[in-house]
């Protein structure tokens, strides 16, 4: 990847599952040599934590031990395994009750500019990395969190970034960030528009497809998304754009696994009425299904453009 850094700090927090362990071979893979990248752990004071590092050493002899040694000692070995051949790696922990809390402040402490998290992928959110804090994460951090699930692919590099859009300002800040990173590491970019199909009733007993009922939609689509790009997309990146019909969550997964997308960066809110999508609802599904790593941004308000309809 890019040798010149992108961060000066990355924060990685672990529970040390394997979902934690894809995160932080990811940070590393992503910082330039002279950006840190910050492991550290949450120590709640619950003795049911099944996240617990106590719990994570068994034996009887480190159950007498303190929970900060045994999580000092878990997070040097797991620097060791996944990410020694990082020059700048820092490890801490904080004893918490409010795990995101902790987590947001000691990103506030090391100016962390980036958030990378494992997630588990399970459904609904209910158990996300360090119990069901991502959500909170996600909505709450001042920076962009990045995701990526147990299952899916660490990219060795960022050769191709794909960004739905449905045309809110949530989604054109998104398209921002996701140019800036397309330029950073030489990436392809392509901005995707999908319209869910046969919304559109036209007897008691059929349905059309959006494209029947309102002509030449795909053009003004079309046009609409080639305007971005041409706004939002310095020159110097390679960037594409498509229409496509179907399920939206669907259909933006399978066209990352067609393309082989590296990132997908996608807005957590959108347009309000049957098109919104909310963290739980389009978002969620593909970052709970996402076969590659998934960048959010926290809804900011963004200057609005003139509407397209």
């Amino acid at each position: 990847m890019n040798s010149k850094a992108m961060w000066r700090n990355i924060l990685v927090p672990t529970d040390f599952s394997g979902a934690a362990r894809q995160a932080l071979q990811l940070a590393v893979r992503l910082a330039a040599p002279d950006c840190t990248v910050h492991v550290m752990h949450v120590i709640t004071p619950t003795e049911s934590d099944p996240y617990s590092p106590v719990r994570l050493r068994p034996e009887e002899q480190a159950r007498q031990r303190l929970p900060e040694e045994v999580t000092d000692e878990l997070l040097q070995q797991l620097i060791q395994d996944v990410a020694s051949e990082h020059a700048s790696i820092a490890r801490a922990w904080r004893r918490a009750s409010d795990v995101v809390g902790a987590i947001l402040d000691y990103a506030d402490t090391v100016e962390a500019e980036l958030i990378v998290l494992g997630t588990h992928g399970r459904r609904g959110l209910r158990r996300f990395l360090l119990g069901s804090v991502a959500e909170a994460i996600l909505r709450r951090a001042s920076v962009p969190v990045l995701t990526v699930r147990e299952q899916a692919r660490v990219p060795e590099g960022i050769r191709h970034i794909l960004v739905p859009t449905d045309f809110s300002n949530d989604a054109r800040m998104v398209l921002r960030e996701a140019a800036r990173w397309a330029a950073h590491f030489q990436a392809r970019l392509t901005l995707l528009h999908v319209l869910a199909p046969a919304v559109v009733p036209v007897s008691v007993t059929e349905v059309a497809a959006v494209y029947e009922v309102m002509p030449g939609l795909q053009q003004r689509l079309e046009e609409e998304l080639a305007r971005w790009l041409e706004v939002e997309v310095p020159p110097s990146v390679q960037a594409d754009y498509r229409v496509e019909e179907g399920p939206v969550d669907l259909t933006i997964l399978e066209q990352a696994r067609q393309q082989q997308t590296d990132l997908i960066a996608i807005a957590t809110h959108g347009r309000s009425g049957v098109a919104r999508w909310l963290l739980g609802s389009v978002t969620e599904r593909v970052l709970r299904q996402a076969p590659c790593p998934v960048l959010t941004l926290r809804h900011q308000p963004v200057p609005a453009t003139s509407a397209m309809y």
